[in-house]
């Protein structure tokens, strides 16, 4: 991703669009948020992304995000005693097919394995869980907001697994679609869980559309202003949440703040992909890190699903 630059000047394009979304905030807002302890993050959250929208430079997809550290081609030669083994840098590549199935990538490829692992724990979770009596709210998480969850997390390991396959722009788009999902529904799990004002449920549909859109405006314009929102907003008002808001109403702050932790080192992993490879001696790279420690954080999010609802009616 670009460095962020601002502008003095903003673009009428901006300001068109910004009144646009402040119009149709504010009209929603007032007609479906009674409670001005909620309404009040709505008007500051509206007013930040206004602002980003009005002084913030498009920001740009460098190409070199797809040159990663751990280009290693891993030769499974299922057919032969031994397992497998790593090709050398720069090896005839077609040549070796005929040895057995090649893994281009193979540390960010085969790190997906974890993501996978997490979506699938969760969703098993959902499926044999005993729900027995519950609230309105507790339903609507337990039977649409997390089923959403894990299933798109599922489909990022899958979409994550094809653009490490062959890092661009164009495949880059099938990891960032359920990304955007899973980002969502798991801000509007935690906003219902702490405010408990209908709010993540209402809020639900538009955002995952707004996450969609995000990143079908990044590939056809290649400005990441609106994905990074859709990214980083979500993770700091859920940390402000969990930190300073009121106990979780159904339980599981404890793993709520874990998985943040662990999405916000992952990320940090990921700006450090080439130093980490180099510190583990070409072992694991930084953003292989970045997908094992995703993974831990959809599982620890899975953990909420231990225990006996009916306690939380």
């Amino acid at each position: 991703m670009s460095s962020v630059k601002l502008r003095l000047k903003p673009t009428s394009t901006s300001v068109g669009g910004v009144l646009a979304f402040v119009i149709c905030t504010l009209k929603a807002a007032y007609t479906n948020v009674q409670d001005d302890i909620v309404l009040l993050p709505i008007l500051v959250m509206m007013s930040l992304v206004s602002l980003f929208f009005l002084f913030v430079e498009p920001i740009t997809q460098k190409l070199k995000y797809h040159d990663f550290a751990d280009k290693r081609s891993f030769l499974c030669a299922c057919h032969s005693s031994s397992v497998g083994l790593f090709l050398p840098p720069n090896s005839d590549i077609r040549r070796s097919r005929s040895a057995g199935f090649i893994i281009p990538n193979f540390g960010d490829v085969a790190s997906n394995f974890v993501i996978l692992i997490g979506g699938l724990s969760g969703a098993i979770l959902l499926c044999l869980k005993d729900v027995g009596e519950v609230d309105e709210i507790r339903s609507w998480q337990l039977e649409v907001c997390l089923p959403i969850f894990f299933y798109s997390t599922i489909a990022i390991s899958f979409g994550s697994t094809y653009y490490h396959w062959n890092p661009s722009n164009q495949t880059l788009v099938w990891d960032r679609l359920p990304m955007t999902v899973a980002f969502v529904s798991i801000f509007c799990y935690i906003l219902e869980d702490y405010l408990n004002k209908g709010i993540g449920s209402y809020l639900l549909s538009p955002l995952i559309l707004i996450g969609v859109i995000s990143v079908l405006y990044w590939n056809w314009t290649d400005d990441l202003r609106l994905y990074a929102l859709v990214q980083f907003l979500p993770l700091f008002v859920m940390t402000v949440l969990v930190i300073f808001y009121q106990p979780s109403r159904y339980g599981g702050a404890v793993q709520q703040g874990l998985a943040l932790l662990l999405y916000a080192v992952a990320k940090m992993c990921e700006d450090r992909d080439y130093e980490i490879w180099t510190i583990t001696k070409k072992t694991i790279s930084g953003h292989s890190l970045k997908h094992i420690l995703a993974g831990m954080a959809s599982v620890l999010i899975a953990t909420l699903l231990v225990g006996n609802e009916e306690n939380n009616v």
